[in-house]
């Protein structure tokens, strides 16, 4: 006879009802979200993450012909800025006055130890960068831990590339059967924030000004990606032809003094190396 279930029938042995729905307990089913790590937003804040600066330093600096307002926030323990404001200054001063004039600030960050793990990056472009009462473009660059970053063992072509670029920064790569690691030392950290990504993110900001924002949009990452990363592969390329980079690290005590600027924020930390899953990029 066939027809639905009747009450005290018995069930099939070893049927588990709660076992029905293969997605119970799963992300799919929405398991987890209430304790997933996130970068916290705010309802009454629409500003980004990243926008989001604390009391920092912030003034303004005359380079080849153009005027870019700088924000610098203090670091925590164990973080730096690798690439100083004197540094930047240097390195902004070769550019050609065209592509420097389609930048309007530079932003020196402390990220949490959220958007550490969760965004991990060297630096950022901003095409639409608000700060109070000031808005415009702006270049984001990171402070960061001296910390070991370990990368998965199957690289695809892009990573491996940047794996590439980090091991002639200086970085001490080792490979494991399953992994690698990247173990930064100062020195470079200071040769892939300054002489890589501060020129990375503003050929972002040329490509950008090449297209209109719907041409942009529809534009493949890697073509973006593959722009920025010749650009500043050519600029530091002749840079270095001409004698100017690398150099040692700047500093000016009367810029700091003026501005509240503070030595250790740009010294490295001294300390135990800790393991990280992710590895910072640029963007």
């Amino acid at each position: 006879m066939f027809g639905p279930p009747q009450p005290g029938d018995p069930m099939r042995p070893g049927w588990n009802p709660v076992r029905r729905n293969r997605n119970i307990g799963t992300p799919a089913q929405g398991h987890g979200e209430d304790n997933r790590l996130t970068i916290p937003q705010s309802w009454h804040d629409r500003s980004v993450f990243y926008e989001r600066l604390g009391a920092c330093a912030t003034f303004t600096q005359r380079v080849n012909g153009h005027c870019l307002r700088f924000f610098v926030e203090p670091t925590r323990s164990g973080w730096f800025h690798p690439c100083s404001v004197e540094d930047a200054l240097e390195i902004l001063a070769q550019v050609p006055a065209q592509d420097l004039a389609v930048l309007d600030f530079i932003v020196m960050r402390q990220p949490t130890r959220k958007q550490r793990i969760l965004r991990p990056v060297w630096g950022r472009a901003v095409f639409a960068f608000e700060k109070g009462p000031h808005a415009g473009t702006a270049i984001v660059l990171e402070a960061q831990p001296l910390e070991t970053t370990v990368w998965r063992k199957a690289l695809d072509p892009q990573d491996q590339r940047e794996l590439d670029r980090l091991h002639a920064d200086g970085h001490q790569i080792r490979k494991t059967r399953r992994s690698i690691t990247i173990a930064p030392t100062a020195a470079s950290l200071r040769n892939t924030v300054l002489y890589r990504t501060l020129l990375h993110e503003l050929g972002h900001h040329v490509d950008y000004r090449r297209f209109s924002a719907q041409e942009w949009d529809s534009r493949p990452s890697a073509q973006k990606e593959d722009y920025a990363h010749r650009y500043a592969s050519e600029h530091c390329a002749r840079l270095r032809q001409a004698g100017v980079v690398p150099f040692d690290p700047q500093r000016d005590a009367a810029l700091r003094q003026e501005y509240g600027l503070k030595d250790q924020w740009f010294l490295s930390p001294q300390g135990t190396v800790e393991p990280w899953s992710c590895s910072p990029s640029t963007t």
